[in-house]
């Protein structure tokens, strides 16, 4: 049996820049036991399969696995899928609503870029700076900003986010995972994003990388969930009733990613980019009679 699937990187306008993403549109041709081996298989950070709506309230079901298990939400995954949708599906609708087990997200068209509003954000941590979490980063105490707060802030995916000092210090930053284990269970959380206000374009609002080992995403090249998460902690640390941002990511990856976020005076967070389409292919499955 042949099965088709699309791929496409997000938070870029070219191929081989952004977060690969497969997209199999016909989720409901394979049974539950073979969608996490076929993430693996795919061996992108997230794999998503689309299927036939369970609420009158959204146009599709959408389930989204990274290599080792599924997860409730992520930002790519959500861009690009409607992208394919719109691209090769047919989809004309806009907005577009996807049902994800973290509930129905609508994603809509501004010109050549997707955006999507993100579940509220929420605060589940402040930390102090400590020697453990810098060496989390292969960092020195020193290295991380004082200036600005640790927090784990989720919008879907939570993830604990780090200021450091410089693009020099962010370009070092080298996982210990099994400190990073330490720092990361008793929050229970998988990914730490850290990042500073030095940019690579002046442009840009800041620079990032993200990690989530235990997910099976040794590094991230664009992180569209935290983005939202990024741009409530942008916007309560500046104090701002209205906050835009640019955050680039991916440079250390060789795949620069560009994610714009929106935070209304609602807090109303809005995530988008652009995405690329890179091939097409058919998944060769064979069952046993």
């Amino acid at each position: 049996m042949e099965i088709l699937f699309y791929q496409v990187d997000v938070f870029t306008n070219y191929m081989f820049g952004g977060n690969p993403l497969a997209v199999f549109a016909n989720g409901d041709r394979f049974k539950q036991d073979e969608l996490q081996k076929v993430a693996l298989e795919m061996n992108l950070s997230e794999t998503t399969f689309v299927y036939p709506p369970s609420s009158n309230k959204a146009h599709f079901d959408v389930r989204i696995f990274t290599p080792k298990r599924e997860i409730p939400f992520a930002g790519h995954p959500t861009l690009g899928t409607a992208y394919v949708l719109r691209t090769y599906c047919g989809v004309t609708a806009n907005p577009i609503r996807l049902n994800f087990k973290k509930g129905i997200i609508s994603v809509w068209v501004e010109g050549n870029k997707f955006f999507m509003e993100h579940p509220p954000s929420v605060v589940l941590n402040e930390l102090s700076r400590s020697d453990k979490i810098a060496e989390a980063l292969g960092l020195t105490f020193e290295e991380l900003d004082e200036k600005l707060p640790i927090r784990v802030v989720s919008t879907g995916l939570p993830a604990l986010l780090v200021p450091v000092n410089s693009l020099s210090i962010i370009n070092k930053v080298s996982i210990n995972t099994q400190v990073l284990n330490e720092v990361l269970q008793p929050l229970g959380i998988d990914m730490i994003y850290p990042f500073c206000r030095k940019t690579m374009d002046p442009d840009n609002t800041v620079h990032v990388r993200a990690f989530a080992p235990n997910l099976g995403i040794s590094e991230d090249p664009a992180t569209g969930s935290v983005a939202g998460a990024m741009g409530a902690y942008w916007a309560s640390i500046n104090r701002e009733n209205k906050s835009k941002m640019v955050i680039e990511q991916g440079y250390a990856m060789h795949r620069p990613s560009l994610i714009y976020v929106e935070v209304s005076k609602t807090q109303k967070i809005l995530v988008g980019g652009q995405c690329h389409p890179v091939f097409t292919g058919n998944m060769m499955l064979k069952r046993e009679l």
